[in-house]
């Protein structure tokens, strides 16, 4: 029902309360523990009815077949992102619906409408053929059925039902969903992608107010879908506005070569003290003049409390932290800190150590940058 392309809490929550199902297709596919509360409302509300053990587990049974179909348009972007060169990291179900983590969009606007498109697609070709299987195989009185709860008799009606309310709904114009994000990709061949994407936001987020006042007196889930439009839009127009700005700009541009060492047989005591009288993230650890390592504020604040003031930096010092190149794109470099949640990277050419960046030092760039347009 979702697609994003740059989401740094969407990975916080997967990574941490999510259940693994697989990597079809090269995909990770996850589901939120809090699919269980959707669950648990449908036996809740079903209970409530006065509904047998049969007719609940039978609710509970359509729910899951529903986010099958779900998954199975998620997986439509996907594809189709990666056919045109995008990198997709994962897929994660939550009870609004299905949402992949596209980490790399391809931006031409006739590729992004296919992707775009793709989603509600797969919706329509199982609506038409659960349609075919009613009308031919299986034909069923629609007039005839009781819609008030779900049966073995009218659950592929219900399902072919809501393959197609999902595609309406995902055809609304409210970005970043699939309507809006079609809208985006219109726009995008009269104007720049920039202005197209102000656009496509702004209506979202008008569709975000009147899907959570919405909420408010239909169903709560609007409210829940409503803030998602609200934060989305406005998340990915940010992204939207820094790519604009630092495209065709390198790590060479603001890299930093005036940085802290300290060496592997310093003691955390020592580092404490010094931060207190720097300005930067953290240190660059060398042993003899070779590169070892960083340290981090986060890592210094760990060991002190693991190792106290006599621990050595070699044992807190943080190896694990991937290097970006002098010419990699600022842009790419900033994407790739979010999304490993680094605050300072080391900057390595050809093995050589050329300094670090600092995502405060590509916030202050992006700022002066934007002032000067």
């Amino acid at each position: 029902m979702f697609y994003l392309t740059f989401k740094k809490n969407i990975e916080k929550m997967k990574s941490k309360y999510s259940l693994n199902l697989g990597k079809p297709f090269g995909i990770k596919v996850s589901i939120h523990w809090t699919f269980l509360l959707l669950i648990a409302w449908i036996v809740f509300i079903t209970m409530r009815q006065g509904l047998e053990t049969a007719q609940i587990l039978m609710h509970v049974l359509f729910v899951l077949a529903l986010f099958v179909c779900v998954l199975l348009h998620e997986f439509g972007h996907s594809l189709v992102a990666i056919k045109f060169g995008g990198e997709v990291h994962s897929i994660i179900l939550l009870p609004i619906g299905g949402m992949a983590n596209i980490t790399k969009m391809p931006e031409k606007p006739k590729e992004e409408f296919l992707v775009s498109l793709a989603g509600p697609l797969v919706n329509i070709v199982i609506a038409a053929i659960l349609g075919l299987y009613l009308y031919y195989i299986h034909p069923v009185s629609f007039g005839d059925m009781d819609f008030s709860y779900i049966t073995r008799d009218n659950f592929l009606p219900m399902l072919l039902a809501a393959n197609i309310f999902i595609v309406v709904f995902n055809l609304i114009p409210a970005f970043p969903m699939d309507g809006g994000r079609l809208f985006r990709s219109a726009l995008s061949v009269w104007m720049s992608r920039m202005e197209a994407t102000r656009i496509a936001k702004n209506i979202g987020q008008i569709f975000a107010v009147l899907f959570i006042i919405a909420g408010l007196y239909i169903n709560p889930f609007l409210v829940i879908i409503g803030f998602f439009i609200l934060l989305g839009a406005k998340g990915e127009y940010e992204i939207m506005k820094y790519q604009n700005i630092l495209e065709d700009h390198k790590v060479q541009d603001i890299i930093i070569t005036d940085y802290d060492e300290l060496e592997p047989e310093d003691t955390l005591g020592e580092a404490a003290k010094r931060l207190q009288h720097i300005s930067n993230r953290g240190f660059v650890i060398k042993s003899g003049g070779e590169y070892k390592g960083l340290l981090t504020q986060k890592d210094l604040i760990t060991g002190l409390e693991t190792y106290g003031k006599e621990g050595k930096i070699e044992d807190s010092m943080n190896k694990k932290i991937e290097s970006v190149t002098p010419d990699m794109d600022i842009f790419e470099a900033f994407k790739h800190m979010r999304k490993n949640k680094y605050d300072i990277a080391p900057v390595l050419k050809d093995d050589a150590f050329k300094g670090i960046l600092d995502i405060d030092n590509i916030n202050e760039f992006f700022m002066i940058r934007k002032a000067l347009q």
